[in-house]
């Protein structure tokens, strides 16, 4: 445990100091910045059937694409490149260790990343809301949308960290997560879509629909919903993913 405090230390001490950090963060402000002041706008000309925090939190993808892979595809990929993944092996610190300090680093990263959009949608809610009026920042909504992205970040982070394992260019490894994310978030809509209800064929889809709906958990938590099946679906990824990347880790010592 001791070694671990020690990595994610130096993790996120080696985060706040890279470049890489700063233009991901500024990136993700200026995208998630540029959603909801158009939700806002939306909202502001015609009636919508959902507030501008939930049209911008539905849009939870797009950040997920665009940024999550510029914050892990560095995290192995690089040491490997340079050779100090080799090097760090050889200390006391096991390659469990050095795998979960890296992740909770870049899922940390992550959060703060959203915890700073909140300051946008609480801006417009001081200048253009009224009194008693929670349309523009429903504080369930706000915090469900952000317990949303913490829980499904841990194996969408996860599945990142693996993905820089697997190979020594960082420009591969984000592209894999990008794959490898837009796979499983395209997956679960698309499975929504699906009439499984209708075609009797299609009826042993039907639990695996019911887990991956990831819009759907989206909702159920900005709504203040909160089902086990989402927090089982995601910290059982993560724990699969983190997995394998100590197997990789381990073959590369």
């Amino acid at each position: 445990m001791r070694h671990f405090r020690t990595l994610l230390a130096h993790e996120l001490r080696t985060a706040a100091l890279a470049w890489s950090t700063w233009a991901s963060a500024a990136l993700f402000l200026g995208l998630m910045g540029a959603l909801h002041w158009f939700a806002v706008l939306d909202a502001a000309e015609v009636a919508q059937a959902s507030s501008p925090m939930e049209a911008t939190y539905q849009l939870f993808w797009v950040p997920l694409l665009c940024v999550l892979p510029l914050l892990t595809m560095r995290s192995f990929a690089e040491e490997r490149r340079q050779g100090t993944l080799a090097a760090l092996l050889t200390t006391p610190a096991s390659p469990a260790a050095v795998v979960w300090a890296k992740f909770v680093s870049v899922w940390l990263t992550w959060l703060g990343f959203w915890l700073a959009f909140t300051a946008f949608p609480l801006l417009v809610t001081q200048r253009l809301g009224s009194a008693g009026d929670q349309r523009l920042g429903d504080p369930i909504v706000l915090w469900g949308g952000l317990a949303f992205i913490a829980v499904s970040g841990l194996m969408h982070v996860a599945l990142g960290i693996l993905c820089s394992c697997l190979t020594r260019s960082s420009a591969l490894a984000a592209l894999l997560t990008f794959v490898g994310l837009l796979a499983f978030t395209a997956a679960g809509g698309a499975l929504e879509k699906l009439p499984i209800e209708s075609w009797e064929w299609l009826g042993w889809l039907r639990e695996p629909a019911a887990h991956l709906r990831t819009f759907s958990h989206m909702e159920d938590f900005t709504r203040g919903i909160l089902d086990a099946r989402p927090f089982v679906l995601y910290a059982s990824g993560m724990l699969l993913c983190l997995g394998l990347a100590v197997l990789t880790v381990e073959g590369q010592e």
